[in-house]
């Protein structure tokens, strides 16, 4: 089947690649795949993947839902997969002006949702989105029993290398967060706590790996504290640097305050690495706490420092639960397993 992935709206965080990742996985299973997106996302990387660009300025502009439509006549794609709301309204639009007539799927990646209510079905990439697909049609007063849906993950890529599953912390111990520096990923409680632990005499560094809008702030904090010799900020990441980040740290932090699939989990996961994570209900879709790994108190600077004091303590307990996410990452969300709940979808 030709299926075209498209967002639109600012796409620059984790919504930019995990439609990179749609798009390869069903172009693994044999489709035939387009991306379609605007000015606001061009100067983000499409690689060699077949790219239409076309530049809307919102949700009701006819000049480009008729240029959509003159391009889905002459293409003739059998499925389109929205990853924005504003990617469902430019589509379905484009619809309305006639002479074509194709599904488009809506994939939440926010629990803002009610902008993706005229999608003809939906793939949630946790139940919870799922959830709030649901009131959102309850309230507007919307019939979902004739939209086909499914519940289907964010994927990850395993690494070439396979995990090794340590049963001791080194000294000092290394903390890792990998995110994008905005407040709501909560990195900012990271550095706290790792005030709190050199207060109580534990020795810890913390790995920042990551770029974003609170970056300056963050510095800024780690000299408030005197936490220059504890924090390093190692910027974006990839390649051999961010293996070297995963085989150096020792317990993965994912303090979000606000997420919908935190695709850090995923990621420390498929490296073999104990995570610990806020409670946040993104947070509760993936970890069981004390099995895969530990929840803290969501935005609690106690609460995370306490449960990394414990684990440093008792590191019997990081093999068992790093053991078990990359258990998850292998029977639930690497590109193989993903791939193919997809293409059953699509191709249903």
């Amino acid at each position: 089947m030709k299926i075209v992935n498209t967002v639109y709206g600012d796409a620059s965080g984790g919504r930019w690649q995990a439609m990179l990742n749609t798009h390869d996985a069903l172009a693994s299973q044999g489709h035939q795949m387009w991306i379609v997106a605007g000015d606001e996302n061009r100067h983000l990387s499409t690689g060699n993947r077949q790219f239409f660009a076309l530049n809307s300025s919102g949700f009701y502009d006819v000049w480009a839902a008729w240029r959509l439509n003159f391009w889905l006549r002459k293409e003739r794609p059998d499925f389109i997969i929205a990853h924005s709301g504003r990617a469902v309204y430019l589509f379905k639009n484009a619809m309305l002006l006639g002479g074509i007539k194709i599904p488009v799927l809506a994939m939440n990646h926010s629990h803002n949702v009610k902008r993706t209510l005229r999608a003809d079905g939906f793939i949630h990439i946790t139940p919870h989105v799922g959830e709030c697909v649901a009131q959102a049609a309850k309230c507007k007063g919307i019939d979902l029993t004739k939209k086909p849906q499914t519940v289907i993950s964010n994927l990850i890529h395993l690494p070439d290398d396979s995990p090794s599953f340590s049963e001791t912390v080194g000294q000092p111990v290394v903390l890792g967060i990998m995110t994008r520096l905005v407040e709501y990923k909560g990195t900012h409680l990271a550095i706290s706590a790792v005030e709190q632990l050199k207060k109580q005499k534990y020795k810890v560094k913390l790995l920042i790996a990551g770029d974003g809008e609170q970056k300056e702030a963050l510095i800024q904090q780690v000299k408030d504290l005197n936490l220059e010799n504890e924090v390093n900020f190692l910027g974006w990441i990839n390649g051999e640097d961010k293996r070297k980040f995963y085989k150096d740290i020792d317990i993965a932090l994912v303090p979000t305050m606000n997420d919908t699939q935190p695709l850090a989990i995923l990621d420390a996961f498929a490296w073999g690495k104990p995570v610990v994570a806020s409670d946040h209900i993104s947070v509760q879709q993936i970890i069981r706490h004390g099995e895969n790994g530990y929840m803290v108190k969501q935005n609690d600077i106690k609460s995370l420092a306490e449960k990394i004091s414990y684990l440093i303590d008792h590191p019997e307990n990081l093999k068992l639960i790093a053991i078990e996410g990359y258990k998850d990452v292998i029977q639930k969300y690497q590109f193989s397993k993903i791939a193919e709940k997809l293409n059953a979808f699509v191709s249903r």
